[in-house]
């Protein structure tokens, strides 16, 4: 049987390419990930400057531990999600910026109302996938007894982890009725 040379050549070009663009795409998902590039735009310079922000257990843990904004943002369960979900979340945040004066913070106050719903709802379609990438749920011990109630109901769904830890890292929107 012989083997086209010219199919095996395309088919070993194919593949590089593909790899090559795999890990700059992962590159892309991992920088574009960090505090420090998220915190680079007009209006997360307001987040990054709040003092509820500065003040959260997950910025200023007692642990070390300081995780990125992608860390809590972007599912890094699966490459393919990973980077749809960079991709769209970056082309939606470019043009909101281009198209609104986020240096006034009452007109981003005004941004952080309308998507603090959706991260929400975002959070629970994802089933806590961000959490659990650093919180084992099982080994988390609440002093209160509907805190235990409440993560013995964890593996069973239906209740996930933004239900009761609202507001933890950024502070309430206006009209936010959301404890922590």
């Amino acid at each position: 049987m012989r083997i086209n040379r010219r199919l095996l050549f395309a088919g070993l070009i194919s593949a590089v390419v593909g790899a090559g663009a795999i890990i700059v795409s992962i590159s892309f998902n991992h920088y574009t990930s960090t505090t420090a590039f998220c915190t680079s735009c007009h209006s997360m310079s307001f987040i990054s400057a709040d003092p509820h922000f500065q003040k959260s257990t997950h910025w200023a843990g007692s642990k070390g531990v300081r995780p990125s904004c992608g860390d809590c943002h972007i599912p890094t369960t699966n490459w393919f999600i990973e980077t749809y979900t960079h991709v769209s979340s970056g082309i939606r945040d470019v043009i909101a910026e281009l198209t609104h004066n986020y240096s006034d913070p009452k007109v981003w106050e005004a941004r952080r109302a309308e998507l603090a719903p959706e991260v929400v709802v975002k959070m629970r379609a994802q089933d806590r996938v961000t959490c659990r990438s650093c919180h084992d749920a099982s080994a988390i011990r609440p002093a209160s007894e509907n805190g235990r109630v409440s993560h013995a109901l964890l593996p069973r769904g239906g209740v996930t982890c933004i239900d009761c830890h609202t507001n933890i890292v950024h502070g309430p929107t206006s009209g936010d009725t959301a404890k922590n």
